[in-house]
């Protein structure tokens, strides 16, 4: 296929916010053979273009005037899989420096260009990677399916050929088996790819899966080798502060992430970890200047979210600066309108309110915020209404909050004690607290296994009303949302195909997916949606 018609069937989108700049990149893109070609200024033109179109290639901005880069858009996209893993995102900048800045990034961009190039200059680098998509696109298909057994086989079928992708294929192979919790095939293969070459992200692979196999300190040694012989690869530092947050090393944990930042500002989920990690150790003015950098960067960007705001507010208080907390809340309430953001703003809002002492305003911000209900809540966030609910004596509330995030988290101890410590300070002595943490465990294990009986009893109906209900309030609680998904499996394997029975199947296997890919469950679920095919 000639390189220019090779170019005309691919759909390209171009994001700067120079108007300037998008028409020069339209007469290059243009004479370069594209057709298929979109131009947006700005980031949530973008966005609404990713609801209507897929796109081949994304030509994005470093700089684009919004506050957040091109590069935390990247991780916003990717983290969220709102493009796919074929999608080829290459960065233009005019910056000489910004090699530097995607040698540091975790999330890099598939290739980079300097502003100005030529049409001949895009054209070789183009077909490069357009080779490459090619190569990977039953691969990225795979990944973008949640497949990750057709990942493997088809990384295989590649790595067969010992072409120039090998070694591409070699990492998304291990990763995928470190995923899927493989975690000593990907030892070994980690071990293969560091006996051709010592590879920063081979070795950081190999201490993932090392502390996968219970060797947790060989991990956190080699993590902090890995570092030292080169510091510039951030995502070993946010892999150490993970392993050191674990062992409770908060203080080491925080320190480790500051000098990640320190070498590069990072993207919003390092600046998260690093605000609560300085809350947790009573460092509130680190938490406030680093949340408040972010948010005033992040200002119109889509990047930001509700417990941002939160964790800022606690920050404020903790500082005795309570005025501004309630100026960061209204702040935030006009433009974070859906009901997860409300609730949490409200929480916030109220427990502002108490520590200033208004007792009737933080009332009012309660209510509202028990009136969004507890859908969408991060565990941090139900904790946080469920201290309000405390504080202002609406005790049946705070408990019917814990209750929830423990029966969606049973099996996170993170979590658990966060709970504990919320019951601890509404009065609860230790064993109080662990017994009613023990007591709402127990509750939605007896659930699921009463929905487990009845299926196995051939009460099917029963049995998937009761067990979809439980996923739709606990969906994080894999026992809980497995099960659904079998019980239905179980269904359309023995009274035929439903459309809506499929829809719910399909929907509780991806929640799985996304959460445990390695879930021991999802294999039953499979074999009996295979029957159904039969």
């Amino acid at each position: 296929m000639a390189v220019l018609e090779r170019f005309e069937e691919r759909k390209i989108l171009v994001i700067d916010d120079l108007g300037g700049m998008r028409t020069q990149m339209q007469m290059t893109l243009t004479n370069c053979g594209f057709r298929k070609l979109h131009l947006v200024s700005s980031i949530q033109q973008a966005l609404a273009k990713f609801a209507e179109e897929k796109y081949d290639i994304i030509l994005c901005d470093y700089y684009l005037g919004e506050g957040t880069d091109g590069q935390q858009f990247l991780e916003y996209l990717r983290t969220r899989d709102l493009i796919s893993r074929n999608t080829l995102f290459i960065m233009v900048t005019a910056e000489q420096s910004y090699e530097k800045v995607v040698t540091a990034s975790e999330c890099a961009p598939d290739d980079y260009l300097l502003k100005p190039f030529t049409a001949e200059r895009f054209i070789v680098r183009m077909e490069k990677l357009l080779d490459r998509q090619d190569r990977f696109k039953p691969v990225d298909k795979a990944s973008d399916e949640k497949n990750w057994n057709k990942v493997i086989a088809e990384c295989d079928r590649i790595i067969a050929a010992k072409d120039k992708y090998l070694i591409d294929a070699y990492k998304i192979k291990a990763a995928t088996l470190l995923k899927t919790g493989r975690a000593q095939d990907a030892l070994a293969l980690y071990q293969g790819v560091l006996a051709l070459r010592p590879i920063v992200w081979a070795k950081l692979g190999f201490a993932r899966a090392s502390e996968a196999l219970g060797k947790k300190d060989e991990a956190l040694k080699m993590v902090q080798e890995l570092i030292e012989e080169s510091p510039q690869f951030m995502a070993a530092y946010d892999y150490l502060g993970k392993l050191l947050t674990d062992k409770g090393q908060h203080h080491d944990a925080l320190e480790a992430l500051e000098r990640a930042r320190a070498i590069s500002p990072g993207t919003m989920k390092r600046v998260r970890e690093v605000s609560a990690l300085a809350a947790t150790v009573g460092k509130h003015e680190l938490a406030e200047a680093v949340m408040s950098e972010a948010l005033q960067k992040h200002k119109y960007s889509p990047v930001r979210e509700a417990n941002d705001y939160a964790t800022l507010s606690h920050a404020l208080n903790k500082l005795g600066k309570s005025d501004k907390a309630l100026e960061v809340i209204k702040d935030a309430k006009v433009s974070m309108r859906d009901d997860s953001s409300k609730a949490i703003l409200a929480a916030s809002e109220c427990l502002t309110h108490q520590t200033m002492g208004n007792p009737d305003k933080a009332q009012a911000a309660l209510e509202e915020a028990l009136a969004a209900g507890q859908k969408g809540l991060s565990p941090d966030a139900a904790t946080a209404l469920a201290n309000a609910c405390f504080a202002a004596g609406k005790t049946d509330a705070a408990h019917d909050l814990l209750k929830h995030v423990v029966q969606n988290n049973p099996d996170n101890p993170h979590i658990l004690d966060k709970v504990h410590k919320a019951l601890a300070a509404s009065g609860k002595n230790p064993d109080e607290a662990a017994a009613i943490i023990k007591a709402n465990v127990q509750e939605v294990i007896h659930l699921n296994n009463e929905g487990v009986k009845k299926a196995e009893a051939g009460q099917l109906k029963e049995a998937i009303d009761l067990l979809s209900n439980a996923a739709d309030r606990l969906p994080n609680n894999l026992q809980i949302v497995g099960n659904a998904a079998l019980a239905y499996a179980i269904d359309l394997a023995k009274n035929g195909y439903d459309a809506e029975k499929a829809k719910r199947c399909l929907h509780y296997r991806q929640l799985l997916i996304s959460q445990a890919p390695s879930f021991p469950k999802l294999e039953q679920i499979d074999a009996m949606l295979k029957q159904l095919k039969r």
